[in-house]
């Protein structure tokens, strides 16, 4: 039976990592959970109280339905965008756990039409390719555009909105909070190489062969522990 408070506490912390590893803009953004049964856990609409998701906490975290409406929790509305989770939930029975930033580099990345190469260890994890869905508005404000970013999404783990931001799906909140840093890194790794010349990548068939499941399992589990280290510095572990 799943401990829905300890989920609450756990999809609490991830949001707030995604502020305190540098992996949005002025603390907008989420990350949602699905429980199955046509639930969903997701920050409530904070800005409207003056706060972001890097004042996340469990109490914060509202049950909605597919249709966004609240169905536990207290607040009166969960964060915008939540069509993107409803659509990649519905569409991908393995993904448990979505998010949405704002991240500075992989959103250059978007902007330039470049989008992201093979060129770093941490870029290999999206070695089937990270989608730029470039449709307006820059916001995901229905259920249709969030099924059109799904549907460019497809199996793979991210998507890029052109000038808007990114897009994550994981099987677990670790490794949804993981793949959104690898992805930053990544992008930012690649622009600053840009500037020394043209980056210098990998043949996609090569790097499939040093990947497997322990390995990425490994590498989720190590990012987790050392988000929550960093939580615990800063005292916003809670």
């Amino acid at each position: 039976m799943v401990d829905i408070q300890a989920v609450k506490r756990k999809l609490a912390m991830a949001n707030r990592m995604i502020v305190n590893e540098g992996l949005t803009e002025l603390g907008r953004g989420h990350m949602a959970y699905h429980l199955g049964e046509g639930k969903i856990l997701i920050p409530a609409h904070l800005h409207d109280y003056g706060r972001t998701i890097a004042d996340c906490t469990e109490s914060d975290i509202v049950t909605i339905d597919f249709d966004g409406k609240v169905l536990e929790g207290g607040y009166d509305e969960p964060m915008n965008e939540f069509y993107f989770y409803t659509e990649v939930f519905s569409a991908r029975k393995e993904v448990r756990a979505a998010a949405h930033m704002h991240p500075f580099h992989a959103n250059l990345l978007a902007m330039s039409g470049k989008g992201l190469t093979m060129t770093s260890r941490d870029s290999f994890l999206f070695v089937d390719g990270v989608p730029i869905y470039s449709g307006l508005p820059l916001y995901v404000s229905s259920r249709e555009m969030g099924g059109a970013l799904v549907r460019e999404l497809g199996k793979r783990r991210a998507i890029l909105h052109r000038g808007h931001g990114a897009f994550v799906a994981g099987e677990s909140i670790e490794e949804t909070i993981s793949t959104a840093a690898s992805l930053e890194r990544a992008a930012k790794k690649q622009l600053y190489a840009s500037v020394m010349g043209t980056p210098l990548g990998y043949d996609g068939s090569e790097v499939r062969k040093t990947y497997s499941k322990e390995l990425y399992d490994d590498l989720v589990a190590t990012d987790w522990r050392y988000f929550v280290a960093r939580l615990e510095k800063t005292g916003t572990i809670v």
